[in-house]
């Protein structure tokens, strides 16, 4: 008997840590959850109520879990500055005990450990930054992009999680995210990363759909703005289906175009499956804002693919913590701005005609903008996170742009490998195979990639054109590579007028420099950027009058600018120079060979 007391107690004891260690295997095994829950009891006071709960979670041996908002929102690339809004953060465990929390940076709240490994964070977000497509609500409507309202944990940033909106009164939802169990305003998220992706509309917006291909596509109109819904539709329906086509995929299961009340009728950004527009009262009613409106619907949704599955290796991933360095936002943007023209020709809402004529200003731009001569393409690109600092009216002196020269260089690209293949491949060939080759979350491509690519269809080594165009800042070859497509470029002088080299705006009833050019008889002179002009010659003028009272004048007139510069009276004397603007003209050649016919046409889709 004592024997078998002996066995039992034996087995109980070696029983034991087994027990334990299934108990804490069964326990490690609870899967850590993530559940957001927005609120907007008042929206006049632009105030979003945020909780989040990251419940099962042991940040052992940290002893502290970090909440973090990011310092950037996708699709621009600038710091911001998200912190600033938050406000009356507190924390507590499931038991709704206070944990300690301490700010270890701007944007980083870190929380003690609980020891019901629960964590409640609550606090709220001032929103008033709708034209930024940042975070907006007011008594019409809401708009929410992830980075600049929800928190996350970096060590959590992969996990999954839940998001629930409560609108206010009889508002509603409409978002790229897919609802969570069937339920109204609750959404489903993969990763942080693919909420900061998804932007959330919130308000009495009209929702119209559409589809392509069996997949639905939604378009949300704005209350109060004047519009033939019909019409709208078929045209974004066109477009976009002109950019399917491209691509030969949709790489998602449903799409939404989100447009935003705003006093201005130009600023777009782009998401996964989702872009924000900004629309004024007049974009619908006034056609040249409307077909802006139209190549913006085409640059963003080209964005799908080249940017937000096609990515530069300094974004892929993102590091919302801080810059995101890359010499190849001039592919993600400039490439981008070149074809959503090409795409506004073959939708049928841009003649080939009109669009010559948008490369004539182009040109123009190009050989004006003094940045092009002192900083690559490469650089532009590197410094895209310095280009807004300070908003100096000026910045451009030194600067180059990649939107800008980007979209000149994809053109002349185009033409380029059209011509060295003998029109059997083009820029279209370069892009397909990069998306193909380098897909999202695979760390990325660099221009030595795109070099590569575009030198297996070129047939060629592109070294030199890299090197002079991307590289360098060598003025671009328009003459050249305008007639590999049977078209001649002329340039025309108008006739010497007198010159002060400045540009001004009015605001109210003051006259604000708005802008020197470099090196003009006024930035001789001294005249600067804000300086407010009070009187010239003594008489007061607005802008019309001033450049009136200007032509009046011969070369080596002295004219005497009286401004106020911060809180000071000044006078400066500028003495005029006369100059002659170089404008351009493209025509077709009267005599193409057949090449050039060949490569025109197919260029701008102008044989169909």
């Amino acid at each position: 008997m004592k024997s078998f007391l002996y066995s039992v107690i034996l087995s109980v004891i070696l029983f034991i840590p087994f027990l334990n260690f299934t108990r804490a295997s069964s326990a490690s095994s609870v899967e850590t959850t993530i559940n957001y829950s927005v609120s907007m009891p008042f929206p006049s006071n632009h105030l979003f109520e945020v909780t989040l709960k990251v419940e099962n979670y042991s940040p052992n041996p940290d002893g502290y879990i970090d909440f973090t908002l990011p310092a950037w929102r996708s699709g621009r690339y600038i710091i911001l500055d998200f912190s600033s809004g938050v406000q009356e953060f507190s924390a507590e465990d499931n038991f709704g005990r206070k944990l300690e929390w301490h700010k270890t940076d701007k944007d980083t709240w870190r929380v003690k450990k609980s020891e019901g490994n629960s964590y409640t964070i609550m606090y709220k977000v001032f929103s008033n930054e709708m034209s930024m497509r940042t975070r907006g609500l007011n008594d019409e409507c809401g708009f929410i992009d992830a980075s600049a309202v929800l928190m996350f944990a970096e060590k959590l940033r992969n996990n999954s999680l839940v998001l629930k909106i409560i609108p206010f009164e009889n508002w509603h939802v409409t978002t790229g995210l897919n609802t969570s169990d069937g339920s109204e305003n609750s959404f489903f998220a993969r990763n942080y990363d693919y909420l900061a992706d998804c932007p959330l509309l919130i308000g009495n917006h009209t929702d119209r759909d559409f589809f392509i291909n069996d997949k639905k596509f939604t378009v949300s109109f704005p209350p109060d703005i004047e519009y033939n819904a019909d019409s709208v539709i078929n045209n974004i329906r066109t477009v976009s289906k002109t950019v399917c086509d491209f691509w030969e995929d949709m790489p998602f299961e449903h799409y939404n175009y989100l447009l935003i009340r705003d006093r201005y009728d130009y600023g777009a950004t782009e998401h996964i499956n989702s872009s924000v527009f900004s629309v004024s009262s007049t974009t619908f009613t006034n056609k040249e804002n409307y077909n802006r409106f139209l190549s913006n619907i085409a640059h963003e949704f080209f964005h799908t693919w080249n940017v937000k599955q096609l990515r530069p290796k300094g974004i892929d991933p993102y590091d919302f913590s801080k810059e995101n360095y890359s010499g190849e936002f001039w592919i993600a943007e400039g490439i981008t701005s070149y074809y959503q023209n090409i795409f506004m020709i073959i939708a049928g809402y841009l003649t080939p005609d009109k669009y010559l004529e948008t490369i004539q200003q182009s040109i123009e731009s190009d050989i004006e903008r003094p940045g092009n001569y002192v900083q690559s393409l490469e650089e532009s690109s590197f410094d895209a996170w310095i280009k807004h600092s300070g908003n100096t009216p000026n910045k451009y002196i030194a600067e180059s742009d990649f939107y800008s020269k980007g979209s000149c260089v994809g053109l002349l690209l185009d033409l380029e490998i059209r011509h060295n293949s003998e029109n059997k491949y083009s820029l279209d060939n370069v892009m397909k195979t990069m998306y193909k080759n380098f897909p999202l979350i695979d760390g990325g491509y660099t221009n030595d990639d795109f070099i590569k690519t575009c030198e297996q269809f070129n047939g060629s080594s592109l070294k030199g054109f890299f090197d002079s165009y991307l590289y360098s800042t060598d003025s671009l070859d328009w003459k050249k590579y305008l007639n590999y497509a049977g078209l001649n470029l002329s340039t025309i002088y108008d006739s010497e007028k007198p010159f002060t080299g400045i540009s001004a705006r009015e605001t109210g009833d003051r006259l604000i420099i708005s802008y020197v050019v470099p090196g003009s008889p006024a930035y001789k002179a001294g005249l600067d950027v804000n300086d407010e002009i009070i009187a010239m010659d003594g008489y007061r003028v607005r802008s019309s009058s001033m450049s009136s009272r200007i032509s009046d004048k011969k070369e080596d007139n002295i004219v005497k600018f009286t401004v106020m510069r911060e809180d000071k009276l000044r006078e400066f004397s500028v003495i005029l120079k006369n100059s002659e603007k170089a404008k351009y003209k493209i025509e077709r050649s009267e005599d193409p060979d057949n090449l050039q016919e060949m490569i025109y046409e197919s260029w701008l889709n102008a044989g169909k």
